[in-house]
This record gives structure tokens, sequence and C-alpha cells, in this order.
């Protein structure tokens, strides 16, 4: 019993790869994106523009600029865009 589930596991392995590593490769490359955020911060000064990377979208880029700035932005006031 032990020498069926031994063999069936790397044949498993063997054909489960490429499909996971041609759909992986495909999805990162097509949903990668760079943003440029600004912002305000909690006295109503301008902070510094911050460039983040986020695969998946402005709200991810949103939180990804909130940390950069590290609780000085109000989040209310994030602005990000696409980077040209």
């Amino acid at each position: 019993m032990r020498v069926r589930y031994l063999l069936g596991l790397p044949v498993a392995v063997f054909v489960l790869v490429p499909v996971f590593a041609t759909a992986g490769a495909g999805s990162a490359h097509a949903s990668g994106s760079t943003y440029t955020c600004t912002a305000e911060s909690w006295s109503g000064e301008t902070l510094p523009v911050v460039t983040v990377d986020a695969p998946y979208s402005v709200y991810q880029a949103k939180g990804l600029a909130k940390t950069e700035w590290r609780g000085k932005a109000k989040y209310s006031t994030i602005d990000c865009k696409p980077a040209a």
C-alpha cells in the first residue's frame, strides 16, 4: 500500500507543476502595476510623493503607500494613479 502512494506522489507533482507554472507566470506579468501616490498629513501638510508596486489594485497601492508614510498620512486624502 505504501509503495503505491510513494509512486503516485512524484507522478502527480510532475503532472501539475507545468500547469501552475504557466498559469502563475502569465497572471503576474499582466497584472503588475506601478502607482504614484500623494497625500496630506493629519496637520494638512503635503507629504512627499511615493511610488509603489501593487499588482492587484489601486486599493492595494493606497495601503502600501500608507505604510511608506508610517502613519503620517490621512487615508482619505491618499490619491494613487498609475505611473506612466
